[in-house]
């Protein structure tokens, strides 16, 4: 939305952000919520993400979490229509508050679930990738309407880093507690810092509000929306997206195979690394059960290890070239 840039006095947040993109005066503050805000969110995700891993190669096998992704995509064509429903309905800091308190109300009912001995190995692999779909195109969706054009252009290599340091940080932070909590106490903690992520996105609106000059007058002009047929129908029309298109059908093919080969060996490593259950003769039933289900924990807990070092160093990676 319209603001008047570059008239409020050069703060030394604002010289220190011009290391890294042009900040003109007054901006540095909510570039600086901006970027925490994504930051978050990131780290709150690949939190989940390693113990999502965990929880399907545990219960399942690299094979049913090839099948589950597909199902991911079946669960989006049902959850991004009823998404654009809702974004039709309320406004934009509702619509945010709606959805971050959905899902961190979903992971509690997860956590509880666990409590109570339910298998979330599927649902909780299917429920993550719409989260992941959710949060992420939310927040940039957020962020494309409070900045402008130029304003965007200038800042949001700042808060794309902000992104890339929380999937660093997320998986940094899980391989360190995942023994010590667990599995299932991860997914509180992810829900908290989603709730922390949403009084960000109250306190950047708050102030947006309070510098709004014309929130018309930045609306784009009807002749510049996109109009004509739908998105399928755009991309055969277009030999741009088109092979846009085609690069992503690769992508996923390298990717989705490369994850089914990574998935098997490291459930083969995990279930090395944990001594199998010996029943024995004086053991009740109930007592082994018990036993063969912390094993699968113990499993779960090695191969989510595994995960969240190996999303730290893969996104590390990325910071580093994006740097």
């Amino acid at each position: 939305m319209s603001r008047i840039a570059g008239e409020n006095k050069v703060s030394h947040l604002d010289r220190f952000l011009r290391l890294f993109a042009p900040v003109q005066g007054g901006e540095g503050t909510i570039a600086l919520l901006m970027t925490l805000n994504v930051f978050l969110l990131m780290t709150s995700y690949y939190i989940i993400k390693p113990v999502r891993e965990a929880l399907i190669l545990a219960e399942w096998s690299a094979e049913a979490k090839i099948y589950a992704s597909a199902g991911q995509a079946i669960l989006l064509l049902v959850a991004i229509p009823l998404y654009s429903r809702l974004a039709d309905r309320v406004d934009v800091r509702r619509l945010i508050a709606t959805v971050l308190v959905f899902f961190a109300s979903c992971l509690v009912v997860f956590y509880l679930l666990a409590m109570a001995g339910v298998r979330l190995g599927i649902p909780f692999y299917l429920w993550v990738g719409v989260f992941n779909m959710m949060v992420v195109a939310q927040f940039w969706s957020f962020a494309n309407d409070y900045y402008t054009e130029e304003q965007g252009k200038r800042l949001f290599a700042i808060i794309g880093f902000g992104m890339s340091a929380g999937a660093v940080f997320g998986g940094f932070i899980t391989k360190k507690l995942i023994h010590p909590l667990g599995l299932y106490q991860l997914m509180l903690l992810s829900a908290a810092l989603l709730i922390v992520s949403l009084l960000l996105t109250f306190l950047a609106a708050n102030r947006q509000r309070s510098s709004e000059v014309d929130p018309v007058a930045s609306r784009p002009a009807d002749a510049e929306r996109i109009s004509g047929p739908g998105g399928f129908a755009l991309v055969f029309r277009n030999r741009y997206l088109l092979l846009i298109a085609l690069m992503i059908i690769l992508m996923n093919l390298v990717n989705t195979t490369g994850e089914y080969i990574l998935g098997a060996k490291v459930k083969d490593a995990g279930e090395v690394a944990v001594a199998q259950v010996v029943q024995a003769p004086t053991m009740t039933r109930e007592a082994y059960a018990a036993a063969v289900d912390a094993r699968k924990d113990q499993v779960g807990q090695v191969i989510g290890d595994f995960y969240a070092g190996f999303f730290s160093i893969v996104n590390l990676v990325g910071l580093l070239t994006q740097l």
